[in-house]
Order: C-alpha cells, then sequence, then structure tokens
C-alpha cells in the first residue's frame, strides 16, 4: 500500500472530523428527542475512544464497564498467549502491515521495495494474518520457517509514516517467542524472548527502547468486547482497498454474536426470539456499521434499529444496540449503547 494513499486517508478522516465538529454545532433543538422512558432491565454503556480515536476499550457486559483501556500507541505487535496458539498480529488501529521479504538474512533486507505487504484480516481469521505461515509444526514443536519480515509501523496521531522494522522469527519453544530486530538500516537492533501469559488472548510487543512486554488486554475471562479504530477492508464497487475505522470486535475467548434480521425492535426482542440463532465468532460479526457519515448533514448518524446478538464466554447472552457516537458536548468518538441480559 504506498505511502501517499495512507496519507490521504488519514487527512479524509481529520476532514471529516472538522466537519462533524462544526455541523454539530448547527444542530438544531428539533434534532435533539425528548427522554423516552427506559425499560426496566435495559442499562447504556458508553466508551471513551477520544475525538482522536487514541483510545483503546476492553469492556465487560456483566459488570457494564470499561475494564482496561490502551493507547493505539501502547503496543506494535500481538502473540497469541493460548496453549496451542502460535500467530502473531499487527497492531491493526494504527494502519500497520508487513510482508515476507523473501530472504533469510536478517543483515541482507536494507528496503522495503518490492515487497508484497498485507493487512490483517479483521475477520480474526487465523488463515489471513500478514505474518500468515511464519511457522512449520513437527510433532509439538512450531519450527519457524527463518524468514525476514518488514514491518510497516503505521501512522502517527498526525497521519506520518512511523517509519519501517525488520524482524526475524524463531521458533516457538516451550511457550516462548524469538524474535530478532532493527530497523531497515541495521540500526537500533536488538532480540527479544516473549512468553506466553496464561489467562490472557494475547501477549502484546513493543519495539522502543530494545523491545518491552506490553499487557495489552485484560485477563480473557474479564470482558466481552473491544471498542476501538481497526483496520479493515472496504470496497469501491469490486475493488476492496483498506480503511480505519471504528468499531467492535469481539473477545476471542468463546464469544459469540449476529446482527439480529428479524422484524421485532430492540424493547419486544427477548429470549425465546433469538435462542435458536446460530451465532457467529467471526471477530468484526458487529463491526463499524451501526453508523455511518451523512455527507449532507456533516455528521455520523446511528443506525439503533441495528440489533445485536452477544452471547459470552459464560453462557449470558445480550441484545445490544447503540444509541450515539457523541458525547454530551457533540464531540465524536464516544460510542454509547443500550444493552438487556436475555437469560
Amino acid at each position: 500500500m504506498p505511502k501517499n494513499i495512507s496519507k490521504l486517508f488519514h487527512i479524509l478522516m481529520m476532514v471529516m472530523a472538522i466537519s462533524v465538529s462544526a455541523c454539530m454545532d448547527d444542530l438544531k433543538e428539533d434534532d435533539i428527542l425528548d427522554p423516552v422512558p427506559m425499560p426496566e432491565g435495559i442499562k447504556v454503556g458508553s466508551a471513551d475512544l477520544g475525538s482522536n480515536y487514541m483510545n483503546q476499550v476492553y469492556y465487560s457486559l456483566e459488570e457494564n464497564r470499561a475494564v482496561k483501556t490502551n493507547t493505539l500507541y501502547t503496543f506494535d505487535l500481538a502473540f497469541e498467549s493460548s496453549p496451542g496458539g502460535w500467530h502473531i498480529l499487527l497492531n491493526s488501529s494504527r494502519f500497520m502491515y508487513a510482508g515476507n521479504s523473501g530472504k533469510k538474512d536478517l543483515d541482507s533486507v536494507t528496503s522495503q521495495a518490492g515487497i508484497v505487504m498485507n493487512f490483517d484480516n479483521s475477520k480474526g481469521l487465523a488463515d489471513s494474518t500478514a505474518f500468515g505461515n511464519w511457522a512449520k509444526f513437527e510433532n509439538n514443536d512450531t519450527i519457524s520457517e527463518g524468514w525476514v519480515y518488514v514491518i510497516d509501523m503505521g501512522l502517527d496521531i498526525n497521519g506520518n509514516p512511523m517509519g519501517y522494522k525488520k524482524v526475524k522469527l524463531g521458533d516457538l519453544e516451550n511457550g516462548i517467542y524469538q524474535i530478532t530486530f532493527a530497523n531497515l538500516n541495521g540500526s537500533d537492533a536488538g532480540s527479544f524472548l516473549i512468553p506466553k501469559k496464561p489467562g490472557m488472548n494475547l501477549t502484546g510487543f513493543a519495539f522502543e527502547n530494545g523491545g518491552a512486554l506490553i499487557d495489552i488486554e485484560p485477563p480473557n475471562t474479564s470482558y466481552d468486547i473491544f471498542i476501538g479504530q481497526y483496520t479493515t477492508m472496504l470496497y469501491s464497487g469490486s475493488d476492496p482497498y483498506p480503511y480505519l475505522v471504528r468499531g467492535v470486535l469481539l473477545n476471542r475467548s468463546l464469544t459469540y454474536a449476529l446482527e439480529y434480521e428479524g422484524e421485532l425492535t430492540f424493547n419486544d426482542l427477548d429470549f425465546d426470539d433469538v435462542s435458536s440463532l446460530s451465532l457467529s465468532q467471526v471477530n468484526d460479526i458487529i463491526g463499524h456499521e451501526w453508523k455511518y457519515y451523512n455527507l449532507e448533514e456533516g455528521f455520523y448518524r446511528v443506525e439503533t434499529d441495528k440489533i445485536y446478538i452477544i452471547r459470552n464466554q459464560h453462557g449470558i447472552w445480550y441484545k445490544l444496540h447503540f444509541i450515539s457516537f457523541y458525547n454530551e458536548n457533540g464531540e465524536v468518538g464516544y460510542p454509547k449503547f443500550e444493552f438487556m441480559k436475555l437469560n
């Protein structure tokens, strides 16, 4: 993906944010709905992403609160921590991507030119990560293929490219990942051991200052959904292109969901109406399309009639719909939602 296109995406988002702020000031009194009594049992949740979408929020529906919040610059890579996990993920909230250089000598890789760069698929499919099948499996061993990968570190808060790293992956032994890394010119070289953390979906890593382990998520039993910015594929006609969106991803540990497509309203929907439905573990099944940017009006509209059914790893079912993407000051980046336990 050319850097100038990445920059264009960021500029477009900044223009849209400015338009949102200006147009919110022009909202008429008629646009403010009178409060409606809330049916018993319905709760209201919210997430503070910030007007620049800096925050990543891990939310527990059971506790109706954010159990952990990071900024999107907290980490660079994430390593699966489950006992059988071996996948390596990018921090997609920064528009990062990576590619296999086709070489196995770290020092011989000095440029990103000619390397096919890929994004992680937001659906969370195991075979659709930028690092792909970096290892082979013999008996119970996970053995690195030895390829050197080049990583585009994404965009900073001002939309400027953050540069490149090159990484060579070692074997995954006794639950410990091994990586060697440097800038493309060979500076800031280092190596690091990254142990899996029991009870976590992912173990985070940051390249800064020679490398550091980062707690990205809270324990995987403590939250249900991630709310924040991530990279996904949009389409212009039939042509796909990557884009930064703000939406919802599922906890990878046995959390399932779907978008309800029946005729019942949010208030009328109950457990008997959904208990026989087949839920999905596709990571972005809730995603970002519960809102859209209205170019004519100049701000985000939330589609309150879109209802999502969620079953968490504890077997609790919820119905949920979004009601706003703004805070009380008219600032964008503050999703608010209503939800209710169904069983």
